[in-house]
């Protein structure tokens, strides 16, 4: 009778303790050639029914076969999706809530707003492109890349060829031509910033007129979803690199100390927060606007969380660490810095992918969870819908959506 008992207590420990779960999503009846999640939690997967067509599965719903189907794009909110499909010579676009007959001969590009409420696409007719905007279509020419649109999506904006140079197209009206053009996006004012290169210098643009100094080099410029935060890394006419901030109520933008290299610029998503990974006579640091941080020649770049409450990065010394808002978690066990972690704000914990299975690790006990043994799988993310972290793997040609909650 006491074996009994203490079988009983076992059980019961043990399944308290299990954080880690898997659910299958595809049971391997058609062929898979790809999958994929979304940092929103949305999955989708491209499956080979018969030769020559393939199906698209998103979140559980399958759609019919096509000739052709690209992988889908998702709004920033996670409740939009949408790609382009071809049967037997049509093209469509393809959303969560209709399939639309385009007068195409090829797919173009696909843009949701950054507010998710709109969607705008490109398509081919023989050899001119089209903009869809919801009421407006637009011809154009020599276009370079995708295409931006502001939050109503009335206005848009790409990158032209003329001959040898590049202008930068803002609703129909053309700039002067430059030697290089990165488009970057709409201000909150719906003005369009991007850099511009003529000769050996480099500005930052605000629709036709700069609104920086001049550089020798822009590289990595980044804008956040509101249009108030502007970034990028410049490097001076002393061969010197900094990272340049300019926000929507400064006067001047603001540029961080000199170093030998900058690299690996992110943006907070709201406020006017940077981090990058630099170096100074040859000493790697970690900064956060003008703040510096020592660390290890082995160190991933900083990341926001995707709320932007956590700053964090990995670093290998004599030991390796998690760092998070600047606290250092020493590691049991070695994690490359190129490990790609998903993080739950505020949880001091972080997930990542091994060769076979996903690990949840909390930070301050060194306590790891591991989910299902698998042939391949994908960097996990942290969904805040479901308050978990999730990702795919795979066994044979069947999927399963491993997930591990903290809690």
């Amino acid at each position: 009778m006491k074996r009994i008992i203490i079988i009983i207590l076992l059980s019961t420990i043990n399944l308290s303790a299990q954080l880690c779960f898997d659910y299958q999503i595809w049971d391997g009846s058609e062929p898979v050639k790809q999958y994929g999640i979304d940092s929103t939690g949305n999955w989708w997967i491209i499956t080979e029914p018969f030769s020559n067509y393939n199906r698209l599965i998103v979140n559980g719903e399958q759609l019919e076969e096509f000739n052709q189907i690209s992988t889908p794009i998702f709004s920033r909110d996670g409740k939009r999706w949408a790609t382009f499909g071809e049967y037997q010579g049509s093209w469509y676009l393809i959303t969560e809530q209709d399939i639309i007959e385009l007068k195409a001969t090829g797919p173009g590009n696909i843009v949701f707003t950054n507010n998710s409420n709109h969607i705008a696409c490109s398509y081919f007719s023989t050899n001119i492109e089209y903009i869809i905007l919801p009421n407006k279509k637009i011809e154009v020419y020599g276009k370079q890349g995708t295409f931006y649109v502001n939050q109503d999506a009335t206005k848009f904006a790409f990158k032209g060829i003329r001959g040898s140079k590049y202008v930068l197209n803002i609703n129909g009206k053309e700039s002067v031509a430059f030697d290089n053009i990165i488009p970057i996006g709409f201000w909150y004012d719906d003005e369009f910033v991007y850099a511009a290169q003529n000769g050996f210098n480099w500005q930052i643009y605000k629709n036709y007129s700069p609104i920086t100094r001049t550089y020798s080099n822009i590289k990595e410029p980044l804008i956040n979803p509101n249009g108030t935060v502007l970034a990028f890394i410049a490097t001076t006419f002393s061969n010197r690199q900094i990272a340049v901030t300019i926000t929507s109520d400064l006067v001047e933008p603001l540029e961080s100390r000199q170093y030998d290299l900058v690299s690996y610029l992110s943006l907070h998503p709201d406020l006017p927060i940077v981090t990058f990974f630099a170096r100074k006579d040859n000493f790697p640091l970690i900064c956060i606007n003008t703040a510096e941080y020592a660390t290890s020649n082995e160190s991933s770049p900083p990341y926001f969380s995707n709320d932007g409450n956590d700053i964090f990065y990995i670093g290998c010394g004599f030991a390796c660490f998690i760092s998070i808002n600047g606290i250092r978690y020493n590691l049991k066990h070695s994690i490359a810095p190129q490990t790609k972690l998903a993080i739950k704000s505020n949880s001091k914990t972080v997930a990542f992918s091994s060769s076979s299975s996903m690990n949840l690790l909390f930070l301050e006990t060194g306590k790891m969870h591991s989910g299902m043994m698998v042939d391949r799988i994908l960097p996990p993310i942290y969904n805040t819908k479901n308050r978990r972290y999730e990702t795919i793997g795979q066994i044979g040609n069947r999927l399963y959506l491993l997930t591990c909650r903290t809690d």
